[in-house]
């Protein structure tokens, strides 16, 4: 018996459904101390995001470098100032940088 083949929308639903998962995943895994899972996790999420052209909707969670999953307290260093919030990770050295928003009015 042949297999259905999937439309590309229903392939990219079912890419997004994974990638949040594994990112639920990576989440229970840092915090409970199980960080090289966690990376796994995060790792398996970002190749499907890169295959399936997911959206991004978990980038500020993730070192970019060495896909450590963020825990604020352990393994990221989160500063403000100069109009910007800038990440640190603790565990490769890599710095993320976000603009802050100013109030309107001000």
């Amino acid at each position: 018996m042949a297999r259905r083949q999937l439309s590309r929308k229903d392939a990219r639903n079912l890419a997004e459904r994974q990638v949040d998962r594994l990112f639920e995943l990576a989440e229970r895994e840092a915090r409970s101390g199980n960080d090289a899972r966690a990376t796994r996790y995060v790792t398996l999420a970002v190749r499907v995001c890169e295959r399936y052209k997911v959206p991004a909707r978990h980038k500020r969670t993730y070192c970019p470098s060495c896909r450590a999953f963020l825990v604020p307290p352990r393994n990221v260093r989160v500063r403000t100032g100069d109009h910007r919030l800038s990440v640190s990770c603790l565990r490769c050295g890599h710095i993320l940088r976000f603009p802050l928003r100013t109030g309107r009015g001000r």
